[in-house]
């Protein structure tokens, strides 16, 4: 036991440091300094995969504007330690959400930041936030009805205000130039979209094992996790049904200009008495197809496929397609005659870094097709969620949107404008049209007297189409670059409109300290209700 204690106190005190291990923040307004040079005709890195190695981030040629200094000093004192680095994380935001019977809102929290060289190739990191929050009606709808705060943990009260909270750690060693080992708890997003039709951050953070494997043109990852269904628990977390969930992303730079990926992902129950096994081992084989092991083993498991390929355009734009697969017959799709089995989703998309030759412009365009009963499964308890969320886009299964994002730096100032406009199906009668990830595919209508499902006329938009319109606009200066705080502005509009029923208009004016330590993911919609 002395031993041990001498290793680790020479590993903390006296072992060089060469440079930053672990991972970069899975926020957007982080990487923004990054991104552009990321992505930049001639270089190699994995851009598809992120939270982003600050490795990785090595030898990029920046703008002068990417090391901008706190505008208090102290705080840059705390992030620029050669070891221990860390920070508050803060939000002050208040508003008025116009035409509602509670005008007034705001989100309020509080917590820190804190990375540790504990050696050269060993680092780990914690970051959490607690907050309070008054939604506007459209999201207070869904937390009521979900029982979640999207993206940021179990929505605790009552009402009109809830708490929740998040934290994320990860203990992360690089044991050589090939590998990354990771335990930690936190979110991942595959692909390169905006969204992500393979696995997103937009659901709550999770506990994880990740293996990182990179040699020659390639980069491997395996993800080992375990996830909650939270249904039935009200709260009490050691009432969460687990299941667990194995993941394999596999990206190769082919050329200077062609990316080309693989995505393989199952989940899987601890709690089914047919299949009492826990973690199932049988998946932790790191290049194994996940498909053959589940036919193999005979059991019901949810498994998918997905296919990316990205392709640089000039010097600073890159075009990507995303295809996700959870069942595929060639022969139902041809026929057109809306199969239940038809599960795909489809991503295209295309970004611009310095758009129109305008220094630090990102524009991108981005359309999601996603057929009815993706992601859903015979099982609810292996459907493609975690924490009450949807796994991949936060509108579940079932729709088509089309999407434009834009982002302007320039020093302290940034400005971020996203617009969707998405088409999705309703379910009605009581019965599954492919629109509700929690719902089983056996509660589809019947197509006899006998009661047995109806097969097909599964078409997006069934039964009851819903148009939905969701602009952000928002403007900040940035207090402190090290954790994401900006004094900001914001205006967000959203129009909910159902075909034959109530339309819902709302507008969010608010404004003060933000914090983007963390993305968020404010387009949702209540596509269904917890028990």
């Amino acid at each position: 036991m002395r031993g041990l204690v001498v290793v680790l106190v020479w590993c903390v005190c006296w072992s060089p440091i060469s440079a930053q291990q672990g991972y970069l923040p899975l926020s957007r307004t982080l990487e923004a300094p990054y991104a552009e040079a990321m992505h930049r005709y001639k270089t190699s890195r994995h851009t598809g995969i992120r939270p982003y190695l600050r490795r990785d981030l090595e030898g990029l040629e920046l703008r002068d504007t990417s090391a901008l200094p706190s505008l208090l000093p102290v705080l840059d004192q705390w992030a620029g330690g050669a070891r221990l680095r860390g920070g508050p994380l803060a939000e002050a935001e208040f508003g008025a959400s116009v035409g509602e019977s509670d005008v007034v809102k705001y989100r309020t929290g509080a917590g820190a930041w804190l990375d540790w060289d504990l050696h050269e190739k060993l680092a780990f990191h914690v970051d959490g936030m607690v907050w309070n929050e008054r939604f506007p009606d459209y999201l207070d709808t869904l937390v009521r009805a979900t029982q979640v705060t999207p993206g940021e943990g179990y929505a605790f009260g009552d009402g009109p205000s809830f708490t929740h909270y998040d934290w994320n750690a990860y203990l992360n060693w690089h044991p050589s130039k090939y590998f990354d080992l990771t335990l930690g708890r936190g979110r991942h997003h595959f692909g390169e979209g905006y969204r992500s039709l393979f696995l997103s951050d937009n659901a709550y953070s999770y506990p994880y094992f990740k293996i990182t494997t990179t040699f020659w043109h390639v980069r491997y990852v395996n993800l080992f996790t375990m996830m909650n269904d939270i249904r039935g628990a009200d709260g009490v977390v050691g009432d969460f049904g687990r299941k667990f969930s194995s993941f394999h992303y596999l990206s190769w730079n082919a050329s200077k200009r062609f990316n080309f990926a693989v995505f393989e992902g199952i989940v899987w129950q601890d709690n089914d008495p047919d299949y009492p096994r826990g973690f199932d081992i049988n998946y932790l084989s790191p290049v194994v197809l996940y498909r053959p092991v589940e036919f193999a083993q005979g059991s019901p498991d949810n498994a998918l496929l997905g296919f990316g390929m990205n392709v640089k355009l000039a010097k600073r734009n890159t075009l990507y397609i995303n295809v996700m697969l959870d069942e595929l017959v060639l022969r139902e799709v041809r026929e057109g005659d809306g199969w239940v089995g038809n599960k795909q989703a489809v991503q295209a998309g295309v970004v611009a870094y310095e758009a129109f030759q305008v220094p630090e412009l990102t524009l991108r365009a981005e359309v999601n097709y996603v057929r009815p009963f993706m992601y859903t499964h015979s099982d609810t308890r292996q459907n493609y969620s975690h924490h009450g969320q949807p796994l991949a886009h936060p509108y579940g299964s079932n729709f088509v949107e089309a999407l434009a994002v834009g982002d302007w730096r320039k020093g302290r100032w940034q400005v971020h404008e996203r617009f969707s406009y998405a088409v999705m199906g309703q379910d009605t009668g009581g019965y599954s049209w492919g629109n509700n990830i929690f719902l089983p595919e056996s509660a589809r209508p019947p197509r006899d007297s006998e009661g047995r499902p109806q097969n097909f006329g599964y078409y997006h938009g069934d039964v009851l189409p819903k148009t939905i319109l969701a602009n952000e606009l928002r403007a900040g200066y940035v207090v402190d670059p090290h954790g994401a705080l900006l004094l900001e502005a914001g205006w967000q509009f959203r129009a909910a409109l159902p075909d034959g029923g109530e339309d819902l208009i709302t507008n969010y004016l608010r404004v003060g300290l933000s914090c983007r330590f963390r993305d968020r993911h404010p387009d949702q919609e209540v596509r269904y209700v917890l028990p």
